[in-house]
Parts: C-alpha cells; sequence; structure tokens
C-alpha cells in the first residue's frame, strides 16, 4: 500500500512539473475515482474557465491513470463538452490503448500506476465564458475497476 501511495503522488508530482512547464496550457485537471470502482451512470464533470478575449484554437486531450488490476486491453470514454457554443453538446466516443497485444502497459508509469493520454479534437470557443465537459466510461461494466484517475488537459494550438 505504502509502495501505490509513492507511486501515485510520484505521478501526480511529475504531471504537475509537466504542467507547469508548458505555458500553453489552458486547464489541466484530475478526478479521482472510487476504490470500489467507477459507475456506469457516474459522470465526471470539469468546469473549464476560458478567459481569452481574442478566440483561439484549443486541443483537448483526456488522460487517464490505470493501475495493473485493471482487466482490458482498452478503455471507452464519451467526452460531452460545449466548447464551441456554451448552449450546444457535442459528444465524442474516445478509445484509449491502455495494454499492448502482449498484455504491456503502453502508458507512462512506474510500478503500480501507468498514466495514458488521447488527443480529442481540437475547437474553437466563440467567446470567453465558463464551460464544462463531461467524462462517462463506455464500458460494459457496471463498476469499472482499476482505474484511479481521470483528467482534461486544454492547450493552446
Amino acid at each position: 500500500m505504502k509502495s501505490l501511495l509513492r507511486n501515485s503522488l510520484f505521478v501526480l508530482f511529475s504531471a504537475c512539473l509537466l504542467t507547469a512547464c508548458n505555458e500553453n496550457t489552458v486547464y489541466h485537471s484530475y478526478q479521482s475515482l472510487p476504490d470500489e470502482g467507477w459507475g456506469k451512470s457516474d459522470t465526471l464533470s470539469f468546469q473549464i474557465p476560458i478567459t481569452d478575449s481574442i478566440p483561439t484554437t484549443l486541443r483537448l486531450f483526456a488522460e487517464v491513470r490505470n493501475r495493473i488490476e485493471y482487466p482490458y486491453h482498452d478503455l471507452h470514454l464519451f467526452i460531452s463538452q460545449n466548447l464551441q457554443d456554451s448552449t450546444v453538446w457535442r459528444t465524442d466516443t474516445i478509445a484509449f490503448s491502455l495494454a499492448d497485444s502482449t498484455g504491456r502497459w503502453t502508458g507512462h508509469g512506474w510500478g503500480s500506476i501507468y498514466q495514458s493520454e488521447t488527443f480529442i479534437k481540437s475547437v474553437l470557443p466563440l467567446r470567453s465564458g465558463n464551460y464544462t465537459i463531461k467524462v462517462i466510461n463506455g464500458m460494459k461494466d457496471e463498476k469499472l475497476q482499476g482505474l484511479s484517475d481521470v483528467g482534461i488537459r486544454i492547450e493552446k494550438q
């Protein structure tokens, strides 16, 4: 258990350092998932403040941290966002490949935690304001085990 905590803190610290070094990052946040699993109907909601007065194209990324107990090679997420127009929701289905065909984890990791990311899309918000990104797991399990965190990163293009 100490090893898991130490590894989790190390990954979190590394992610913070990487984010701090990138001046193009507009938003970067993770939400922790319950130890008992991510429920099929549980929605993660990220509140995104966009403050640029001049519209800038933004690149959206989804990030996930999985433990070695995660039972699948892949992960499907439904990601809804209203960044282009706060009144219109657009949903994308994103597929993460977390392990190769031999079962070797493909993300960056140490010990029992691995972190992966995938590009979602580029968007151009019409104006500054507060927007939302919602993430739902698209897997068949009622309680998806083996994931520790899900994150969203937004960068200027």
